[in-house]
């Protein structure tokens, strides 16, 4: 996986990083790439174990992470993660679309839900949303 950690940050402090979680690694690979180049940090992980050992190790300020994993759907990591005080924004970046998937996300402690494929207008957003930009 890529992992660009020369980004520039005008302020002087530390760049933001961003996580993505798919078991799907084209996709989580592109939108990698995508968002390093608006100079984010990004890691990658592919499933719920490796997330996790990011998040612990890593000042990640937000995490999109799919429902559907390998090891544990997103909802159970995103309840892990929210019982572990971890304290990034997340983001469910999912197929899943209809009104009751969206209420399932954020009753699982998601701070947003995005549709796949998002857009790279719809991901800056989010990015901007709940976090400064670089």
């Amino acid at each position: 996986m890529l992992d660009i950690e020369d980004t520039f940050v005008t302020d002087g402090s530390a760049p933001i990083e961003l996580l993505i979680v798919d078991g799907n690694a084209d996709l989580a690979e592109s939108v990698q790439l995508l968002l390093q180049m608006h100079g984010w940090v990004v890691h990658v992980a592919l499933d719920g174990a490796a997330a996790t050992a990011i998040i612990e190790h890593r000042p990640i300020a937000l995490a999109f992470i799919a429902i559907g994993l390998p090891d544990v759907d997103g909802y159970t990591l995103a309840r892990r993660l929210r019982a572990a005080a971890r304290p990034c924004a997340l983001i469910a970046l999912t197929g899943y679309g209809h009104a009751e998937d969206r209420r399932r996300a954020l009753d699982a402690g998601f701070d947003d839900h995005v549709l796949k494929p998002a857009s790279l207008a719809q991901l800056e957003a989010i990015v901007t949303r709940y976090v400064r930009s670089p």
